[in-house]
């Protein structure tokens, strides 16, 4: 190569650059908010996955399976499994995030207890999600394949229940909740009785039908917690601006005519 490196500049640049990242972190820290962890959230899954994709040691892995990428002990199986297990403790704390206002704002027993289920369903999905990658699929065939499946069926009662757990959510979200689902129902049909797909299709779609569900979710559930919050707060008083010259000179011609 032939560069030369000098300690002192290369001190200052490795110093300005871990400055200016860890201000750019601050900020991106300090204006947090649901939308924007949601929206990280699903950059940080393609991103992890496709680095595993891209690093698989075997070229053949989309013949077997999505999890065979978890198989690996190389760059491949690392990236894949510590992006579902970091995906996961992501959407269990996004549970709690999300729902909080619409909690709070609840008038009623039945309806807290609904938003309760709404939660420990979100939360369950993403402690299923962190199973899948904390069991590879090559040592823990049984613990892998009952995370996985689990996880859509808490999707697919999630969606059945959407309507009742949350009235305020817009329909539109529960038609494309439905529309998911049956998709799902379609690839897993094409690939069972007939073979039209194989696993790693049908693993796909429904995991980037399932994420990209539950990110939706999660920003139209702080929408709805951003409508809670301005209907429920409380109008702010109006004050009236009042003639001081008035008040203090009342005083003063009361006394002037009791005088009198």
């Amino acid at each position: 190569m032939g560069a030369v490196l000098y300690p002192l500049a290369a001190a200052i640049l490795v110093g300005v650059t871990g400055a200016i990242s860890t201000y750019i972190a601050y900020l991106s820290t300090v204006t947090m908010n649901a939308y924007r962890l949601a929206a990280l959230l699903a950059v940080f899954l393609v991103t992890g996955v496709l680095t595993s994709m891209l690093t698989a040691e075997d070229p053949q892995w989309w013949q077997e399976n999505l999890s065979a990428l978890g198989m690996s002990s190389g760059v491949s199986g690392v990236a894949f499994n510590l992006t579902l297990i970091v995906a996961g403790v992501v959407v269990t704390t996004l549970a709690g995030y999300s729902t909080r206002t619409l909690e709070s704002t609840a008038k009623t027993a039945p309806a807290r207890r609904r938003v309760r289920h709404l939660e420990g369903g979100i939360v369950l999905i993403g402690i299923l999600l962190a199973c899948v990658g904390l069991f590879p699929v090559d040592e823990q065939f049984w613990l892998h394949t009952a995370a996985a499946s689990g996880m859509v069926v808490v999707f697919g009662t999630l969606i059945v229940r959407m309507r009742s757990l949350v009235p305020s959510i817009p329909a539109t979200f529960n038609l494309l909740g439905l529309v998911f689902l049956a998709v799902i129902a379609f690839a897993v049909l094409m690939y069972f009785p007939f073979g039209y797909y194989n696993l790693t299709a049908v693993e796909l779609i429904a995991a980037s039908l399932v994420f990209a569900w539950l990110i939706v979710l999660i920003r139209n559930l702080a929408a709805v917690d951003a409508d809670q919050l301005a209907v429920s707060a409380p109008a702010r008083p109006v004050f009236q601006r009042t003639d001081t010259a008035a008040q203090t000179a009342a005083p003063g011609t009361d006394r002037t005519a009791a005088d009198s």
